[in-house]
């Protein structure tokens, strides 16, 4: 098997301006071979201007390295999001997660945009 999602991609907060402040994902997650590593990729859709902030600028996907270890654990990541362009006229934005291991695993969550 391999990968397992105990308790699904949470985010905090649910509601966010933009620029955003920090947003926390949270998830728990363990691996049945013990531990392994894994890449964990977040995205946003291409057909809205909201874009994670990194230090290289605006950025529509995030790849993090991680090791899964083989007893359930909670682990987060940390994002911020912004506009790239003028203002955004959607009211939420989905954030999709891809764990890549000796499986691959899906995931997502839904953050509502302040206007």
């Amino acid at each position: 098997m391999a990968i397992w999602i105990d308790e699904e991609l949470t985010a905090s907060p649910t509601e966010v301006a933009l620029p955003s402040g920090p947003i926390g994902l949270t998830q728990t997650l363990h691996s049945d071979l013990g531990g392994e590593p894994a890449k964990i990729t977040y995205s946003l859709s291409l057909s809205h201007n909201v874009s994670f902030q990194t230090a290289g600028g605006p950025v529509k996907q995030i790849q993090i390295n991680a090791q899964i270890p083989g007893t359930e654990t909670s682990r987060t990541d940390t994002v911020e999001l912004v506009e790239t362009g003028g203002g955004t006229g959607i009211a939420q934005v989905r954030i999709k997660q891809l764990i890549e291991a000796t499986n691959d695993s899906n995931d997502s969550v839904i953050l509502a945009i302040e206007s």
